[in-house]
């Protein structure tokens, strides 16, 4: 259509019209008023054409507006997807190669040691699983510390399995367990060492803070209890076995509903900690014995060693007495 203000009104005198002023002229219309009608009715038609144009026009603009503006805001939510996605992928980079990514300190090198766990002590504690005090020693850091960080930590190994079978695993993810000192064979200086290294190594793995603070709460609770300071070695050896079953056993309920607080130490299970220690003292004093004994000729065992061979068999008094 065209822009009806464009128009130019014609002469509705001209021969070119002489028809149409032919249709209204009659005894009170004579032909220049027929003229000056169809002037008039040309006037009014364009007015309304111009009307229609400008509705048109202005309908036309809002809807190029609107269309920009949608398409404006289509951009801005693609280059913010991308933003999103851009920083989703950078974060995930982040997690991925944690190293690679780490922050640099303005601090100078230190002198001493550095606490830096085993990949292994590390997989375990960003799954969260249980993972021995022993990699947390002061022993088994300085070994991390002599660890060539060229070797690929995706090599495999093989490791023959519980049922006799061998599979290839990878190297970082598991030890030779024959290395590990056990928790109840560590020394309480070990155990206070590594406690506090592991408690570091909690919050840098984002543990709970409730977890850290519960297991806070139960080294420090192992530590304080009168048996730590008792002369008797096998009620102190008996604390650091607790220490080590129950915490294997909290591990180990985390895939139930039927978790607990390790925060209270329980004195049954204590005491059954004790009497274990004592079976397993003992066991070995009755298996030297029966050593010494398989070295003496038949006729000549000493009387002594029968008698305590004897002895042994019977239910020690000692457990009561410790307890």
């Amino acid at each position: 259509m065209e822009n009806p203000n464009m128009a130019i009104q014609p002469d509705f005198t001209t021969e070119e019209y002489q028809e149409a002023r032919l249709h209204l002229v009659n005894d009170a219309v004579d032909d220049q008023q027929a003229a000056n009608i169809l002037a008039t009715l040309w006037v009014l038609n364009n007015n309304k054409e111009k009307l229609n144009w400008q509705t048109r026009k202005e309908q036309e603009a809002q809807r190029a507006q609107d269309e920009a503006e949608q398409a404006k805001e289509e951009l801005a939510e693609r280059q913010c997807r991308r933003l999103e996605e851009a920083e989703m992928a950078r974060a995930e980079e982040r997690k991925k190669n944690r190293t690679k990514h780490a922050p640099i300190r303005k601090v100078g090198v230190p002198s001493g040691p550095v606490n830096i766990p085993s990949l292994y002590a590390a997989r375990k504690l960003k799954k969260g699983e249980y993972c021995e005090l022993y990699f947390f020693t002061n022993i088994s850091l300085a070994e991390v510390e002599t660890f060539n960080p060229s070797i690929d930590d995706e090599a495999l190994t093989l490791l023959k399995a519980d049922n006799g079978q061998h599979i290839w695993v990878t190297a970082s993810t598991t030890r030779d367990k024959s290395s590990i000192i056990k928790d109840e064979d560590l020394t309480w200086e070990q155990f206070g060492e590594a406690s506090v290294c592991l408690i570091s190594a909690m919050k840098e793995h984002n543990w709970e803070e409730e977890r850290v603070d519960m297991h806070i709460d139960f080294w420090m609770a192992i530590k304080a209890h009168p048996w730590r300071r008792s002369p008797c070695m096998h009620l102190k050896r008996a604390l650091l076995l607790y220490q080590s079953q129950q915490r294997q056993r909290w591990h180990c309920a985390l895939s139930t509903l039927n978790t607990w607080s390790l925060s209270e130490l329980n004195q049954e299970l204590l005491n059954d900690a004790c009497e274990e220690i004592l079976d397993r003292e003992r066991s070995q004093e009755l298996e030297n014995l029966r050593k010494v004994r398989n070295t003496c000729p038949s006729n000549d065992t000493p009387t002594n060693i029968t008698l305590l061979l004897s002895a042994f068999r019977s239910p020690s008094p000692l457990l009561s007495l410790a307890l």
